[in-house]
């Protein structure tokens, strides 16, 4: 009895959640549509009279719930109350209005109070709609609230903003964000895994669970890229050819987010490049891990894995868009730009998108990492040179530029020394300033230094340190894992 109490207090609670946010989503809308039609019409207008009017009415809504009710910026995000607002396509513009203007004007959030009334309303929308902030946030926030009491607006306060603790609610969401991005890689591991034994045993493949993993890894990929980049540094894996699928994916999706994609997209972009090796499973595995360099022979049969990776998509139940943009990405994975490559071609043609991207996704990682018959890894940089010396030819050079602005002239994981003698691992990069990205210091010209003595600069605010030169972290014997839970 007492667990089933607990149980539909859950449950309600959760559908409470629910309709709150939706109600949360659509005043934030409605509030950011009233600043702009109060930025342009005057308070009789009928434009403004019914802006006026739709956010009343779903403020009286959230006022049946709460007598009082906070709009905040915690983190990144918008709260209702102690509620998250998630954004979606109609709230977007919205929601990224507020969290951009909020700390410029030196609060986190507003307040309303269920007394308040529509003139109260409708003078607060004219003048927050028409203020002018300038460079100090705390001089514009008690120029807010002095105009707002001249106002008489005595039910709508503002809520003051504290860098230190918005700096900890970043700290906290990053860290938070940092756990699910490790899970979600290891769950992808898992599935490619599974998938592959599945596909060797009955030329199965389950596109479903496919789908759902790739939308896990779009969301931390819109949340923190450099999240799941960090993942893809790692090579202490005993088995390279899970690894690869799921790095090829995740850089695969960062691309496709960079130029754009859209979920949907970036959702067909993803399986594909997940799959784009499945073919090797008709592969004599004996020949898939071969250490030594391959033959003749050896290389006649390789060639063969996109044809039997897209037969093996095109046997699903049901062949939907998504398998026939994934299909398209494995079957064409290994044609280069200008129409070469195998399979071979009747006739020379430009791959699809998709095959562009992950051939650029694949050739760098099979490139950067420690493979079965490579007897040393080759570092990002070089890599990078030598896709850059065949682009227009092996490699789509507008794609290849975005990668490469996408992953930093400095990758993340990638050990560097810099100027000031220390050894670091490249945590994050500066979108804005490439050549200055966030580093995580943990060596000196000593050597290592303990684990827990690790912390993050950003070269970007630090004018005397640089990257001198990138290191071979196996020198060391640096093992980046060891330091993905720090910073």
């Amino acid at each position: 009895m007492f667990n089933n109490s607990i149980k539909d207090i859950k449950e309600k609670q959760a559908v409470f959640e629910a309709v709150f946010e939706e109600l949360g989503r659509h005043f934030v809308n409605l509030l950011f549509a009233a600043f702009k039609v109060a930025g342009m019409y005057e308070a009789n207008n009928n434009r403004y009279i019914d802006q006026s009017n739709k956010l009343r009415a779903i403020m009286q809504k959230i006022f049946d719930e709460e007598s009082e009710f906070t709009v905040t910026a915690k983190g990144g995000y918008l709260f209702l109350s102690d509620v998250r607002l998630k954004a979606d396509r109609d709230s977007e513009a919205a929601m990224t209005y507020f969290l951009e203007r909020w700390p410029i004007l030196g609060i986190s959030g507003l307040s309303f109070s269920k007394n308040l009334d529509p003139r109260e309303l409708d003078k607060f929308v004219f003048f927050m709609s028409g203020f002018e902030p300038g460079e100090n946030r705390d001089e514009n926030h008690n120029a807010i609230k002095e105009r707002l009491n001249d106002l008489k607006i005595e039910n709508v306060a503002t809520v003051r903003y504290s860098q230190q603790e918005e700096d900890e609610m970043d700290e906290d969401r990053t860290r938070a964000i940092r756990v699910q991005a490790r899970k979600t890689f290891f769950s992808a591991l898992s599935l490619v895994q599974n998938t592959t034994a599945q596909a060797r045993l009955n030329d199965s493949i389950n596109i479903a669970k496919t789908k759902r993993v790739v939308q896990n890894l779009i969301d931390i990929i819109i949340e923190d890229e450099s999240a799941l980049l960090e993942m893809t540094a790692l090579r202490n894996f005993d088995d390279y050819t899970y690894v690869h699928s799921v790095n090829v994916c995740v850089l695969s999706l960062i691309l496709g987010y960079h130029i754009g994609l859209d979920r949907k997209r970036l959702s067909n972009l993803g399986v594909g490049a997940l799959l784009h090796d499945i073919g090797k499973t008709k592969l004599p595995i004996d020949l898939v891990n071969k250490p030594d360099a391959f033959n003749d022979f050896d290389w006649e049969l390789m060639r063969k894995h996109p044809v039997f990776g897209t037969k093996f998509l095109l046997k699903t139940r049901i062949v939907d868009e998504t398998t026939a943009r994934a299909a398209s990405a494995v079957f064409e994975h290994h044609i280069t730009f200008e129409g070469t490559g195998y399979p071979p071609l009747s006739s020379k043609r430009r791959p699809s998108l998709f095959a562009r991207i992950v051939s650029i996704t694949d050739t760098y990682n099979a490139m950067a990492s420690d493979r079965v018959y490579h007897k040393k890894v080759t570092k990002p940089d070089e890599v990078i040179t030598n896709m850059v010396n065949r682009a227009g030819t092996s490699f789509d050079p507008i794609l290849l530029k975005v990668f490469i602005n996408a992953i930093g002239i400095y990758p993340v994981g990638m050990v560097v020394a810099l100027s000031s003698n220390q050894i670091g691992i490249v945590a994050r990069n500066n979108a804005d300033d490439l050549e200055n990205p966030q580093v995580k210091v943990i060596g000196d010209e000593n050597g290592l230094i303990p684990v827990e003595d690790v912390r993050v600069i950003d070269l970007s605010k630090e004018p005397g340190i640089s990257v001198k030169k990138i290191i071979d972290g196996d020198e060391y014997k640096i093992n980046n894992g060891n330091y993905l839970e720090i910073g």
